[in-house]
């Protein structure tokens, strides 16, 4: 099934004892239509000799080389090798071949065969006992199981090895088998051909001859080249034969029946051959390195799903295919100049403007020039018409105004001397309007009417001239957007009328009466009943730049663009303009279908025309192409979509054995995703990556994509041509990865693909984690309301027990007021009666107001005190020590008494009440008295202590003293009086109301020591 190039030289020799028997027997023409396109090692493919080609049921295209197995998609080869897939077992791929189980066979020169399913290869263990083990076909019966054929032309059964050796014809080397419909299978060895039932050999094509070559019929048995024919054998006899095959004497390894039912014959030095049935309409083409083909080693063939037809070659693999656009030019190629404008003529000729090589008629099949020699001065044509009379008139690029005279051309009459830019013309019965830069002109009978304005306003650079139904003119410019001229009275529509853009390339009157305008980077826009309406990229139209709009007659609309050649249904722009369709799907010629270039020519009257064989003309950079709207056709094959790879981090994540594990390679050639199990990734932050595919071949470039990640988009993401999704961050949870895709025609896979799985989160955004924390949560706010209540509660009482303390000291201040100031007045008053009834004798007089100073002075001692200890300011330790210090200095000093002190260097910022200091002082004042009125001291000495949350204050005297029992007489001598009356217990119950003790150290005879304890609380630390 694959010649060497011993069997290339045995074969061309034989091939010359032939080629004169049938030479000229056979009508071959070369292969115009027909869109060709090569990879090769440049564009991804292993290796350049394409040993096997077969499509998948998934979709995939898998290309066998001599370096390797590679697989597919339109767009890029991933390649398997024995480096990444061990179980390939050899580089040197021969044959391929997909069972009824969706199993792909890969057979190698080496013998060893493998398997792909599902996402992995398997090496299939060698069973055959045979000499050569070279694998050049494998095919199934219908039974089902698997054969192998060898270069030597033997079989062998994959299942258990048996092998089958059938005889040998005249010719040596040369071997081939093929499957047919009813899964017949037939084999050839050396010229002998056999069919293989039931595990056996039967001979029931005995005397065929010369075997060529042969392949299964579409409508069942085989077609069979030998002896120089072409012949149909089916039912065990011979049926239609096609006489004589093209390809003379070479053997056709490959052969296949398309699906149109032509033959393709692949010979192994003459390129590639198809047969038409049909010989007498269709005469064969030839298909070699001077048309399409790399290399005139034709290898193997394969017809896929989309009726594209792929060759692998000995110098790439090549995909041939009919199409629709016909690029035609002159013996000249133009002059290597571009193409600006095209015009039919009602005699049936085509007139074709260029940028630098003149004007050219076709007609008849004959090319004609018209240049200098005929007349046209300047061979810039941007501008071309035909008048009632079937002249042609050609406005060129400042060089004049140019009318037909039979075989010539020369200036229009009367306008020798004006040549500004004619950009459009346009026939108006016998008006020829005449686009330019500054406007727009009429010119009749040698004259010219100038209209440089619209509505005030300069005109602008007219580039498009139509008539309506009613005779009224529009004219669209170059950045002035459209004007409307109707029985003289001129209107300019701009964007802000509803125009897409100003800028307007092309003009075209619908049976209707809507006017469709195409525009630079606008889109497609119609005015009806005075109302615009766009179609642009969000519509579904591809490109924006359109230079040319052309009915077919059908129903359809032509434009050309910056995006090649478009098509659309006249009904579905209407519904669309009309708000009832929100997308028109578009039939768009590109590169693959045969266009020297995307790049429509535009800006031009007329950029595209139609002649009456019902053919579209556009001329483009690259030349002239033409179209025949009868061979539209729609691809009709939704693409078969694939998920690829998942990647996480950059790293691929793998399915082997239902498990998936994330692979330390950073991206390996892998095989389709299978999930078989369920798909976790682990926990954190991960950049995790989609790639897919969409397996339309006849354009693969413009297979457009949409997806979603469901369970976090709600809707479906128009991606474009864009083959990967990327999500820079997934929070755990479950999801589904969707995506489809559509062919070039716009035709979606409604099913597309899918792969589930699952973002592990991290413990703590499992549920249960969630469900404790919430409990932990909700038992933290009620600890927290708790607390803050309680301390909102503490805060009350606090106020509470601070207005007590407030009512309270107001309460102490009143009694000190009314139980010392008050007793002190009333003395003064008592004193002053009985001063006044002494007045007559002085020295009464003098004792009396002596007591009367006496107690005042007492009074300002009492009432400083009391202002003393309600000034907040002096709510500290040390301004209580300075305080009792000036106090006992004074008292001492009036009594005679030394004074000694011991009080600390700092005093630290401590808080004390009014309460704490006025009982403190009090306390400390009646220690004092007592000292000063009953130890007979010579000396005091006064000790302030602090400690860590107290203080200590320490009263000593050196005086006598007092036995046990005074105490006791003392505090029960007097225990009215008002100040020190209630002796050594007043001092006790001072320091208990304020939390501190009181204790009295007496030794009789050595001295007193009145020791005053004082907790203080946390808020005054």
């Amino acid at each position: 099934m694959f010649p060497r190039a011993a069997e290339k030289n045995r074969v061309c020799r034989f091939a010359l004892v032939v080629v004169v028997a049938v030479a000229g027997l056979f009508p071959v023409t070369a292969a115009p239509n027909y869109f060709t396109r090569t990879w090769q090692v440049e564009q991804g493919l292993p290796q350049n000799k394409v040993t096997a080609v077969v499509q998948t049921r998934d979709g995939y295209l898998w290309v066998g080389t001599y370096n390797g197995l590679a697989r597919f998609d339109g767009v890029h080869f991933t390649v398997f090798d024995d480096n990444n897939t061990p179980e390939l077992r050899g580089n040197r791929v021969t044959s391929l071949f997909e069972d009824d189980d969706e199993t792909l066979w890969i057979g190698t020169e080496s013998g060893d065969v493998s398997q792909y399913k599902d996402g992995h290869f398997a090496a299939v263990p060698r069973r055959a006992n045979w000499n050569d083990g070279k694998i050049y076909a494998i095919t199934a019966d219908d039974a089902g199981d698997v054969w192998l054929m060898n270069g030597a032309g033997e079989l062998a059964r994959a299942r258990d090895g048996q092998v089958l050796s059938p005889p040998s014809g005249t010719v040596t080397n040369v071997v081939s088998l093929a499957r047919g419909r009813d899964g017949t299978i037939l084999v050839e060895r050396d010229g002998a051909m056999f069919v293989l039932k039931n595990g056996r050999l039967t001979n029931e094509l005995s005397g065929v001859g010369y075997v060529q070559g042969f392949c299964a019929a579409r409508a069942g048995g085989f077609w069979v080249a030998c002896n120089g024919n072409i012949r149909k054998w089916k039912d065990g006899e011979w049926g239609v034969d096609l006489g004589a095959a093209p390809w003379v004497g070479s053997i056709v390894p490959s052969f296949v029946e398309t699906a149109s039912g032509a033959l393709a014959g692949g010979t192994p030095g003459d390129g590639l051959w198809l047969v038409f049935p049909d010989q007498t309409n269709n005469p064969a083409l030839h298909f070699s390195h001077t048309n399409g083909l790399p290399s005139d080693w034709v290898i193997s063939l394969w017809e896929d799903r989309e009726k594209n037809l792929w060759c692998g070659t000995g110098a790439g693999l090549v995909v041939i295919r009919p199409n629709n656009v016909e690029t035609v030019s002159p013996p000249d190629k133009w002059k290597n100049c571009p193409v600006l404008s095209v015009q039919p003529a009602p005699d049936g000729a085509l007139w074709v403007g260029t940028e630098g090589a003149g004007l050219y008629r076709l007609q008849d099949g004959v090319w004609t020039n018209f240049d200098l020699a005929q007349g046209i001065r300047n061979p810039y044509i941007w501008s071309l018409a035909a008048d009632s009379a079937g002249k042609i008139w050609a406005g060129t690029w400042g060089g004049g105004l140019f009318a037909q005279k039979d075989e010539a051309f020369d200036f229009a009459p009367g306008l020798e001397n004006f040549r500004p830019p004619f950009p459009a013309l346009l026939f108006a019965g016998n008006e020829l309007w005449l686009g330019t830069p500054a406007g727009v002109l009429r010119y009749q009978n040698g004259k010219l009417d100038p209209f440089c304005e619209a509505a005030g306003k300069p005109f602008g650079d007219v580039r498009g001239i139509a008539r309506d139904k009613s005779g009224a003119l529009w004219f669209g410019t170059a950045g002035g957007g459209l004007v409307r001229c109707e029985n003289g009275n001129f209107r300019r529509f701009k964007k802000t009328d509803g125009l897409s853009s100003d800028f307007i390339e092309c003009l075209h009157f619908a049976d209707d009466g809507a006017l469709w305008i195409g525009t630079f980077g606008g889109g497609l826009n119609r005015y009806k009943d005075g109302k615009f309406s766009v179609i642009n990229h969000n519509q579904g139209l591809p490109n924006g730049v359109i230079g040319h709009l052309e009915s077919d007659g059908r129903g359809f609309l032509w434009l050309s663009s910056y995006g090649g050649i478009l098509r659309a249904s006249e009904t579905d722009l209407n519904n669309c303009a009309d708000g009832k369709l929100a997308e028109v799907p578009f039939l768009t010629y590109g590169i693959n279908d045969g266009l020297p270039t995307l790049e429509c020519s535009e800006g031009l009257q007329s950029a595209g025309g139609k002649t009456a064989d019902g053919r579209l003309w556009f001329p483009t950079a690259k030349g002239l192409v033409v179209v025949d709207p009868a061979g539209a056709r729609i691809n009709p094959r939704p693409p078969p979509v694939q998920i690829e790879t998942i990647l996480v981090d950059d790293r691929p994540i793998q399915n082997e054995d239902g498990k998936w594990k994330m692979e330390d390679r950073p991206h390996p050639a892998s095989a389709v995703l299978h999930p078989q199990s369920s798909l976790r990734i682990p926990p954190g932050r991960h950049r995790i990556e989609f790639e897919y595919t969409g397996l339309s071949f006849v354009a693969p470039e413009k297979v457009r994509f949409k997806c979603r990640l469901s369970g976090l988009e709600p809707d479906w993401a128009d991606v474009g041509t864009k083959r990967v999704a990327t999500y820079n961050y997934i929070p755990p949870g479950n999801y589904s990865f969707q995506v489809t895709a559509c062919n070039n025609d716009g035709v979606w896979n409604q099913i597309g693909a899918s792969l589930k799985f699952e973002v592990l989160p991290y413990f703590w955004q499992t549920m249960w984690f969630r469900v404790l924390g919430g409990l932990a949560t909700a038992l933290a706010a009620g600890g927290v309301v708790w607390f803050f209540t309680r301390q909102r509660m503490r805060r009350k009482v606090e106020r509470a027990e601070r207005q007590r303390d407030i009512e309270r000291e107001r309460t102490r201040i009143a009694r000190d007021i009314h139980d010392d100031l008050g007793a002190q007045l009333t003395r003064i008053t008592m004193m002053s009666e009985s001063a006044r009834g002494d007045l007559d004798n002085p020295g009464l007089a003098m004792i009396g107001l002596g007591k009367i100073y006496d107690t005042a002075r007492e009074l300002t001692r009492s009432m400083d005190e009391i202002v003393w200890a309600v000034n907040p300011r002096h709510d500290t330790l040390e301004s209580l020590a300075d305080y009792m210090e000036k106090f006992a200095q004074d008292l001492l000093a009036t009594a005679g008494i030394r004074c000694r002190l011991d009080l600390p260097l700092q005093f630290p910022e401590w808080h004390l009440t009014s309460e704490v200091r006025h009982n403190v002082f009090l306390a400390f004042k009646e220690a004092l008295h007592n000292a000063v009125k009953h130890s007979g001291a010579s000396e005091v000495l006064i000790r302030l202590a602090v400690k860590e949350k107290s203080f200590e204050l320490a009263i000593e005297d050196n005086g006598h003293g007092f036995a046990a029992g005074e105490k006791t007489k003392e505090a029960g001598s007097a225990p009215d009086r008002a100040a020190s009356g209630n002796g050594l217990e007043n001092m006790a119950r001072r320091l208990a109301a304020i939390g501190g003790t009181c204790e009295i150290q007496n030794t009789s005879g050595v001295g007193t020591q009145v020791i005053f304890s004082v907790q203080l609380r946390a808020s005054a630390l």
